[in-house]
């Protein structure tokens, strides 16, 4: 059924992130639903996903930044694969880029489109979804689209 809306993958199906000193920041804004890059004090450059280090000067002087703005889809792959029992399929991951965070994409599952509509340039909002363990992760909706 083409351009059918399917049944979406659980994001609870996998094993949780791992926490640590310099992703807790990451993860606890993410607990609040707001998703958060790092900027370096030194040099301004921002990245994701939490380093505690700049990509770009290697300094640590790095302080969270909150991303407000929708994105827009920067790349995607649409998996067939049922990697796990649970796992359904097709579903769309895709690499967002914000127009205020250059440089930086964030990885995430679409929802609210099915797969085979996925375009490069799709607008996005950024969405958070129980994970593996419980653990809010990012993920994205289409605009206008269905959760």
């Amino acid at each position: 059924m083409a351009g059918a809306h399917r049944s979406q993958t659980s994001a609870t199906t996998g094993i949780p992130p791992g926490m640590t000193d310099e992703t807790a920041p990451f993860w606890e804004a993410a607990a609040a639903g707001r998703l958060l890059v790092e900027r370096c004090s030194n040099c301004g450059a921002e990245s994701f996903p939490p380093r505690g280090i700049c990509r770009a000067c290697r300094s640590r002087q790095t302080v969270p930044v909150a991303v407000a703005e929708r994105g827009v889809v920067y790349s995607y792959t649409v998996n067939h694969q049922r990697w796990l029992p649970d796992l359904e399929v097709p579903y769309a991951i895709v690499l967002v880029e914000f127009p205020d965070h250059p440089g930086v994409r964030v990885p995430g599952r679409l929802r609210g489109c099915p797969p085979e509509d996925v375009t490069v340039g799709l607008e996005v909002e950024v969405g958070f979804e129980a994970g593996p363990g419980d653990v809010a992760i990012p993920s994205f909706v289409a605009v206008g689209g269905r959760s």
